[in-house]
This record gives structure tokens, C-alpha cells and sequence, in this order.
């Protein structure tokens, strides 16, 4: 039986300089995994060549034993780590764009995810704050159901309330027949709710594992475990 998605000896570069250097790793269904790394560690570039948005220089990566293609993106809701939704007027407009686009939106559950946060169909989106822009984003991606959701760096920039409802939003996604792949370099938001996690330095896998595993191993948290492996000290930045 083949995992939801194999990706084997992925390459990518850009100007002679490797994004991807021979990345290759598995994973099943019924998880939320941290994909963890340092900005510039290749995490927006995988999703990126996983959805096809980027080609690849070699390798192979799989969802659900097809090749990256219109038949994967089916099975995929991306929500990127930039607004993508400033070309419509109206959240009403985006609404419509999704249940063109996608026949999986379920927009029932987006227009209460919406309401819930206080939303209106009517409100300009220009209008909305960067915070808002984000909860709206997410709300409309994440009302898909998909099998594979990849979220690149959802908690980046946003206050504390957004971060609370990014996941939990991420929670009541997430199922047994699905997986939710998050990209992060803030691990100790998002900890409490990863499965598993990958972490990544310098376009490859540095280190995989479920996270109890990995917890009980080392005798760390994963934040811990992180910050030793990449010499991480608060506030992102790398010791010398």
C-alpha cells in the first residue's frame, strides 16, 4: 500500500545554488507533521514542487503513487505563506472563486468558520487587516477536503488570538484519512498538536521521527530538540 506521499531524491536549484539536495522521506495518513527548518531550508520550495507551481531538477515525489500533476492537485489544498486572495473585491468573491475552482469546497463549513470569527460575505477585503486576511485565507483553503493540506508558515506574523484559531481550525480539519503538513521555524506554537515532525537543513532531511519517539529519546522537547540540532536561540537566529 502506498503512503500518501513519497518523495524520493528531490533536487532543486535556483541560479547554481541546491533549494532541494536530494530530499527524500514518506509519509502516512491521519497526521499533522511539522515540516521544521530554518528560513531558507527548502520548505517553501517542497511545497511548491509538490503542488507544481515549481519544476523539479530530478527525483520524484508522489501523492498517493501519482506524479505530481493536475490529478495530485486535486488531492492537495495549499495554503501558501503570502495573501492570495487580494484580487477579489469582496469576501463573497473569493467564496465564489473557491466553489468554481474546487469541487471538494465545502461551503457550509466555510461560511460558519467565517461568521465565527465575525466575518461578513460583504466585507471588502482590502479592508482587512493582515491578521484578518490570514484567518479568511485559511478559512477558505482549509474547507476543502482534501487529502494532503500543506500550511507554509500559517503562524508567522500573527497575533496571539489568530494563532489560537489557526489551530484549532487545523484540528478540526485534520481526520484519519487526511494529513496536515506544516511548515515552521516556530516550533513551540504548534508542538502540542504534531504527530510527527521533519526537519530540514540544507535542502535535505536532517531528522524524522513521531514525536513521542523522539521526545522520550532524547528526553527534550521537540522546541528542544530543535534548537540543539539547528543551535537555534530565541528569536531565530543561529549562535556562532
Amino acid at each position: 500500500m502506498n503512503e500518501l506521499v513519497e518523495i524520493k531524491d528531490l533536487k532543486r536549484s535556483f541560479a547554481g545554488k541546491r533549494a532541494l539536495n536530494g530530499m527524500t522521506f514518506s509519509l502516512g495518513t491521519g497526521k499533522i507533521v511539522g515540516l521544521l527548518g530554518e528560513n531558507g531550508a527548502g520548505k517553501t520550495t517542497l511545497f511548491r514542487v509538490m503542488t507544481g507551481l515549481l519544476t523539479r531538477d530530478s527525483g520524484s515525489v508522489r501523492i498517493e503513487g501519482i506524479e505530481v500533476g493536475p490529478k495530485t492537485n486535486e488531492r492537495i489544498s495549499y495554503v501558501p505563506d503570502h495573501f492570495v486572495f487580494g484580487g477579489f473585491r469582496r469576501i463573497s468573491n473569493a467564496v465564489t472563486y473557491m466553489k468554481m475552482c474546487f469541487p471538494d469546497f465545502d461551503e457550509k463549513k466555510a461560511e460558519m468558520l467565517l461568521a465565527k470569527l465575525h466575518f461578513t460575505q460583504d466585507q471588502k477585503i482590502a479592508s482587512l487587516s493582515k491578521g484578518q486576511k490570514a484567518q479568511v485565507q485559511l478559512v477558505l483553503l482549509m474547507s476543502r477536503k482534501a487529502k494532503l493540506y500543506l500550511l507554509d508558515e500559517p503562524l508567522a506574523a500573527v497575533d496571539p488570538a489568530t494563532r489560537e484559531f489557526i489551530i484549532k481550525t487545523i484540528l478540526s480539519t485534520f481526520g484519519e484519512d487526511n494529513t496536515v503538513l506544516i511548515s515552521t521555524h516556530v516550533v513551540m506554537d504548534i508542538e502540542l498538536i504534531l504527530d510527527e515532525v521533519v526537519m530540514i537543513k540544507d535542502g535535505r532531511v536532517h531528522l524524522q521521527g513521531e514525536t513521542d519517539e523522539l521526545r522520550e529519546k532524547y528526553g527534550k522537547t521537540i522546541n528542544e530538540i530543535f534548537k540543539d540540532e539547528f543551535r537555534y536561540v530565541e528569536g531565530g537566529t543561529e549562535n556562532e
